[in-house]
């Protein structure tokens, strides 16, 4: 069982900075901090394109653009499993010609959700250049939030045509959460682990749809499922509930870390722009066992009056159960 703050987060870039950094490159060691910057702010725009329900591919094609300057090279291409599991290229940004005689150093990044691999970052450099240190750093960190977004996207998109999947999203729907939750909470009673629930409600849903359509509220929760999946760990379970809620199960996790958990996913979820909704405010109430009882049905109504409480506090935060704590 691990401490109470112990928590492992997928790779994901940094929140960008309201104003662009000088223009350094990553080659040049003096601009090191606001090339990476720089480069945070391209991967933070990629990312964002890969997540949202159609892919944007002219963010995409900026996104590269950018991370082009920032690794200092020719060119860039992303390539990503296809429907015959071949990878074939998503968007490429600059010249990628190669002739007879052309010696440019080549590199090709695996981008890996796990052990699977879903797609491949391909960057050209220029004549006479050779990758550095600091340019590898940047590369490696490119393929660590590229992989988790593409292979939240794929497996989110082979699932959700599958029994017990919601339509939308294709996460597991909310019988199929209960029915999780059920197990893990015998685990919980056999060994004494912890196990905490949240559940997480985009704020202002019924407003967003009458404004945008159903078409769009139903791409929000799709691009919200995708957010909130590479936030979390591979053993913790996320699902779809009704309306515009999401339920979270945190297997072996502490009370106070699962609040901590809860305000990182809401803050996730708000600095996300949708494709169409731009920015939206996120609220969360959590609740653990054993402290708040072993049964599904006490847990879930904890979560659910903490949520209640955040609502009422004004929205856009977390609040455990019993309004232990607030973020």
């Amino acid at each position: 069982m691990r401490p109470g703050s112990a928590r492992v987060r997928p790779p994901r870039p940094a929140a960008p900075p309201a104003t662009g950094p000088a223009e350094v490159r990553a080659s040049d060691p003096r601009g090191s901090g606001g090339e990476r910057r720089r480069a945070s702010r391209s991967l933070w725009q990629a990312c964002e394109a890969l997540l949202s329900a159609a892919v944007d591919r002219k963010t995409l094609e900026r996104a590269l653009a950018g991370l082009r300057s920032a690794f200092d090279c020719d060119a860039v291409v992303l390539r990503a499993r296809g429907p015959s599991g071949e990878l074939e290229p998503w968007q490429a940004c600059g010249d990628w010609g190669i002739r007879p005689g052309d010696l440019r150093d080549c590199l090709t990044v695996p981008l890996l959700r796990g052990s699977e691999r879903v797609g491949t970052l391909d960057l050209l450099a220029r004549r006479g250049q050779h990758w550095l240190p600091a340019q590898l750093g940047l590369v490696r960190a490119a393929s660590g939030a590229l992989g988790a977004a593409l292979g939240a996207r794929f497996e989110l998109e082979q699932l959700r045509r599958q029994p017990g999947r919601d339509p939308a999203t294709g996460l597991p729907d909310a019988r199929s959460f209960q029915e999780r939750l059920g197990e893990e909470l015998a685990r919980v009673r056999m060994h004494g682990a912890p196990l905490a629930v949240a559940v997480v409600e985009l704020d202002r849903f019924p407003a967003l749809t009458k404004r945008y359509g159903t078409g769009v509220a139903r791409a929000v929760l799709s691009e919200a499922a995708l957010v909130l999946r590479i936030a979390l760990r591979e053993t913790d379970v996320l699902a779809r509930l009704p309306g515009a809620r999401f339920g979270v199960l945190l297997p072996e996790t502490e009370p106070i870390a699962a609040l901590r958990v809860a305000e990182r996913l809401r803050r996730t979820v708000e600095e996300h722009r949708f494709a169409r909704a731009g920015k939206l405010g996120v609220s969360a109430g959590v609740s653990a066992s054993p402290r708040d009882g072993l049964e599904s049905v006490e847990l879930m109504d904890r979560a659910e009056r903490a949520l209640t409480l955040a609502v009422k506090a004004g929205r856009r935060r977390a609040v455990a159960s019993e309004s232990a704590r607030v973020h």
